[in-house]
């Protein structure tokens, strides 16, 4: 069963699925881009149908909101597809996840500020939008330093791969495909059905940094607990199991800033990526002290 799988794995992402669900996704990204200006400009000037806009001018800003939205969704595609590659690469996929969700908060907020108001430097809706970007940028910041130590030292993960085990990381990676598959169509449903509940009653559509992503992100610590067991069958080393262990406590604290409110959800994922970055050099110095203690 797990060969039948890993091949069929093979045979899926030999002929380079990422590029076609790459271009599908930008596709997708300019039509609801233009279906949500469209949608804005329909409610700011047809009179019958203000009452969705609960008699507020929507900003076109808002608009920016949808590609983004859409594009992350390819972001989780690479996420999934990179599980057979490498436990910390999966990890770093995360780190940008979260860095893109956090960036995409600014399109949404910007969207409530009056273009034609007097900018203060103490009003709330500023703070919170300085709060975003802030964020945003040193979420960047910490992507990249976990990636500079990841790739600096990357040959002593590759060393701990067994060739089974790889298969069993492609059985995870096919199963959390299906999975997204389905977790995707079915909130796209759910939530448009809130939007049309909501709308009907006047009130403003919601805020939807948390649709989806929190359910994926508690699949994703079900494989790397299900990947951290199996691991251990091919491996087994303090070392290896304190960083991976690490790893799922990083997932968790991600997936508990989805439902957190600011700026403690950011106080939460800056700590998840500081966390991880820490074990990773630890990690990488005590394997290499192993190795030239053995020499």
């Amino acid at each position: 069963m797990l060969t039948l799988l890993t091949n069929f794995y093979d045979r899926i992402f030999r002929l380079n699925p990422e590029r076609r669900v790459e271009k599908i996704t930008l596709y997708f990204a300019i039509l609801g881009f233009i279906f949500h200006l469209l949608y804005i400009f329909t409610i700011n000037n047809v009179e019958q149908l203000s009452y969705l806009s609960s008699g507020k001018t929507e900003s076109y800003i808002a608009a920016i909101y949808t590609p983004f939205s859409i594009l992350l969704f390819y972001e989780v595609f690479l996420l999934v597809i990179i599980i057979p590659n490498s436990t910390s690469a999966f990890v770093g996929k995360q780190f940008e996840i979260i860095s893109l969700i956090t960036l995409r908060s600014f399109f949404h907020d910007i969207a409530d500020v009056d273009p034609f108001a007097q900018i203060e430097y103490n009003n709330p809706l500023f703070l919170k939008i300085g709060l975003d970007l802030g964020a945003a940028l040193t979420m960047f910041g910490l992507t990249i330093s976990y990636y500079f130590f990841y790739h600096s030292n990357s040959t002593t993960e590759t060393s701990f791969e067994k060739e089974r085990f790889i298969q069993v990381k492609k059985m995870v990676a096919f199963t959390m495909m299906i999975l997204l598959l389905g977790m995707s169509f079915f909130s796209i449903g759910h939530w448009f059905t809130d939007i049309f509940k909501l709308l009907s009653a006047g009130v403003k559509t919601p805020h939807p940094d948390t649709f989806f992503y929190a359910d994926f992100f508690n699949v994703m610590i079900f494989a790397d607990v299900f990947l951290l067991i199996f691991s251990l069958l091919y491996k087994a080393s303090f070392e290896l199991l304190f960083r991976n262990a690490c790893f799922i406590i990083t997932t968790i604290l991600l997936r508990y800033s989805l439902h957190t409110e600011k700026p403690v959800a950011y106080l939460i994922i800056l700590t998840a990526f500081i966390f991880s970055i820490t074990a990773q050099i630890l990690f990488q110095f005590a394997v290499k002290n192993k190795a030239a203690s053995k020499g």
